[in-house]
């Protein structure tokens, strides 16, 4: 009997490892297929079939959905003032688009474990595709709120991105490709703000079209690039690194139904879930609340506002994949306690950066601060799901689900906390501490590193195998 490693988890095996079903282009673990490299360069493996191309659609498919998400929050003021709407209402409208997030996160989560990340990733674009196309229709707080927390349920396509990348790669490197996939996708939460901004600015050229009809009508063109996302993850994707996802047998849907309770009963996915509230949960609030807070707070333009608060996204280009590249690098020095405790250190610090930023009276500090502060928080979220495909590897799309949605959970919670507050900037610094404080939580942390056990079943079987060789020989 062989004995093989799937990522981290033991896999008992009889006989030779199955062929592949196609040629592929990246070294693989020879049992489960997933990859045990990855390619970002310009070389033709870099975009192959399965894992590399599964990779790209994944985070694609999730800018795509990010873009659409939030793409209201630019668009803020001229909304506010067509709609004569207060700024509670607006916050109001906010906590509604990731409210409903948490929900299709917790339910997405479990049936993709079914369906697969590329049906379930589909679905999911195509749905918030159709609010998007209706959305120049609002006419009030209710229609807005309405109309955003249906388009929230798009928030749920994290949970295809990262349970489709820790299917196509092994668990030694899941940490920073669920990093770098994570955190390009969530770059939408920056461009949208350029990009939302610019389609209102290009309408607004026209003479025909005031700011009214500037902001109703742009959001026709997010709405179809969704449609467009869907089309490429259906007709260019595979499921698995074994290509087409088995849809699972009676007994097997049992299984996950079972595996669903199983997750929710793992204290140890809920102690990310508030890891994930002060990290994740952080930058959902921040991409609604920041083009509003340059515009009050220091009196710049709506097209200057969505460019600062672009760049608090943009830092996702390169800081959440540090994140797990960091929990990657203290795994392979200290085991599970350096991606624990590199963890705890970054969180901290995010919240001690955010404290620094809410202070900030001066225009261009507060645009540095927010940069720094930016790169914590995505360094977080990098480490966080640098924990994930440890704490259950067999209900792994489960664990991405409640987790992710503990990240709306927490902008659900900042949104009715900044309701209650005199100011945006007092809202930041109350926010710092509460994360620093859940930073230090994180000491408990205590997932089970099952690499170790299976590095050491392999090294006693192996030795049991020499010994049987010479016992053999002596006779």
């Amino acid at each position: 009997m062989n004995v093989a490693r799937a990522g981290s988890s033991v896999q008992m095996e009889k006989g030779e490892p199955e062929a592949p079903f196609m040629e592929f282009q990246i070294a693989y673990d020879p049992y489960s297929h997933q990859a045990t490299e990855y390619k970002l360069d310009c070389s033709k493996a870099s975009c192959s079939r399965p894992h590399m191309r599964a990779f790209h659609l994944a985070w694609t498919s999730f800018l795509m959905a990010f873009i659409a998400w939030f793409s209201f929050a630019p668009l803020g003021p001229a909304i506010k003032k067509t709609l004569k709407l207060k700024k509670s209402d607006l916050l109001v409208a906010n906590i509604a688009s990731v409210l409903s997030t948490v929900f299709a996160r917790f339910a997405v989560g479990p049936i993709m474990d079914i369906v697969g990340p590329r049906k379930g990733q589909a679905f999911i674009l195509v749905f918030a595709a159709i609010p998007t196309f209706f959305a120049g229709l609002i006419q009030n707080v209710a229609g807005l709120a309405t109309v955003r927390a249906l388009v929230g349920v798009v928030g749920a396509a994290f949970v295809g991105c990262q349970f489709w990348c820790s299917l196509m790669f092994t668990k030694e490197i899941a940490g920073t490709m669920n990093a770098i996939a994570g955190g390009w996708g969530n770059l939408g939460g920056g461009l949208t703000q350029i990009f939302m901004v610019g389609i209102f600015n290009m309408n607004l050229a026209s003479d025909s079209c005031d700011r009214e009809c500037a902001w109703r009508n742009a959001f026709y063109i997010p709405a179809f690039s969704l449609l467009v996302a869907a089309a490429l993850v259906m007709a260019y994707g595979d499921d698995c690194p074994k290509g087409e996802y088995v849809r699972p047998t009676h007994d097997q849907a049992e299984k996950a139904k079972a595996g669903a309770h199983a997750v929710a009963q793992n204290p140890q996915v809920w102690v990310l879930v508030v890891q994930y509230a002060v990290c994740f949960g952080i930058e959902l609030h921040v991409n609604n609340t920041a083009a509003l807070y340059y515009f009050n707070r220091f009196g710049v333009s709506l097209t200057v506002a969505g460019i600062v608060a672009s760049l608090f996204g943009l830092m996702n280009l390169f800081a959440r994949a540090w994140g797990g590249m960091i929990s990657d690098y203290a795994y392979a020095k200290y085991g599970m306690n350096g991606r624990k405790y590199s963890h705890i250190i970054i969180t901290c610090a995010e919240g001690i950066m955010l404290i620094i930023f809410s202070r900030m009276n001066q225009f261009g500090a507060a645009i540095a601060m927010m940069i720094f502060f930016s790169v914590t928080v995505q360094c977080a979220e990098g480490s966080t799901f640098g924990i994930v495909p440890y704490v259950d590897p067999k209900n792994t799309g489960g664990v991405c689900g409640f987790v992710g949605a503990g990240g709306n959970i927490g902008a659900v919670l900042w949104g009715v906390l900044f309701l209650f507050t005199p100011s945006f900037a007092d809202g930041y610094m109350y926010l710092g501490v509460i994360v620093f404080v859940v930073g230090l939580t994180g000491v408990l942390i205590n997932v089970k590193d099952t690499t170790l056990a299976a590095k050491s079943l392999d090294s006693t079987m192996e030795g049991n195998s020499v010994e049987m060789k010479e016992k053999k020989q002596l006779v």
